[in-house]
């Protein structure tokens, strides 16, 4: 039940009515695929019951019974690997229009503050100048840090912007996460000539050094680091929710696998041995 808490079904339903719809082709094939695998497999299954005698019973009416268990495996396996063939589908149109995606929340969140050198050189500055109040203190940087940003103000009421929904979701969502990883994607920029690694903890001289050599480096290379890092972030809320989803099927899946296995296992104990002939003499 882990897995169904860690889904964003917002977020997963604009994602199907903005972006995957248009790519129908790509979702159904991997839909179809998955259906015919499903299909192979509860074959498989059934005839592994079948042939292990797992669904003989004893008495007539219990036999009938047990055999309904063959339609209801394939119909469970068809939904469940439908189900992950449209989750996989889903998953292969964001991968491939990830670039897309991030775009349309830089653009709507991030990009008016770099226009040109000038306002990004003054974006730049006035981080520092609020590095430098909490100096002491990395971690309480790294909070003032998301503090300063989120309050970096343009002048445009970016979030009520209609023009792509998720990107919209994504800010609301996860906005503090966009600008902290942000700020470290100018950092990123700077590269080794700042000598920064912003995967350690980041005190404030390497954070004051690598502001230093930003205000050498060109907007656009800035911007293009900031792209890069929201990449990595997006492919990881992306694959976290996707094994998410999948792992949820392969849990109703496991449910309905063990369904017969576990009526066998009553009807040997506790059924079984009151058709058997010495029972049926006393």
């Amino acid at each position: 039940m882990e897995d169904f808490d860690k889904i964003e079904w917002g977020m997963i339903w604009d994602i199907i009515k903005n972006i995957v719809l248009p790519h129908t082709g790509t979702l159904i094939f991997n839909i179809i695929i998955f259906l015919f695998l499903g299909l192979l497999i509860s074959i498989f299954y059934a005839i592994i019951l079948h042939k292990k005698k797992i669904l003989k019973r004893k008495p007539k009416y219990y036999n009938w019974v047990a055999k309904l268990y063959v339609p209801v495996l394939i119909i469970g396996f068809l939904f469940l690997f439908g189900n992950i063939g449209f989750i996989t589908g889903v998953y292969k149109i964001l991968d491939k229009e990830n670039g897309a995606i991030i775009s349309s929340v830089y653009n709507n969140i991030l990009k008016l503050s770099f226009e040109s050198e000038k306002s990004k050189n003054e974006y730049i500055i006035k981080l520092q100048q609020s590095a430098r109040e909490v100096k002491d203190s990395s971690i309480a940087l790294e909070e003032y840090l998301k503090i300063t940003a989120t309050e970096y103000n343009t002048g445009y009421s970016v979030i009520d912007n209609n023009k792509n929904k998720l990107a919209n979701f994504l800010i609301s969502k996860y906005g503090n996460d966009i600008y902290k990883i942000s700020v470290y994607g100018m950092l990123n920029a700077a590269g080794a000539k700042a000598h920064v690694n912003i995967d350690e903890s980041l005190s404030y001289e390497e954070f004051s050094t690598g502001m230093d050599f930003l205000l050498d480096v060109g907007h656009k290379d800035i911007e293009q680091a900031i792209k890069d890092k929201l990449i990595v972030w997006f492919d990881s809320l992306l694959y976290n929710q996707y094994i998410s989803l999948v792992m949820s099927q392969l849990a109703l899946l496991l449910i309905i696998i063990s369904l017969p296995l576990i009526d066998f296992f009553i009807y040997k104990k506790w059924i079984e041995p009151k058709y058997s002939p010495t029972s049926a003499r006393l």
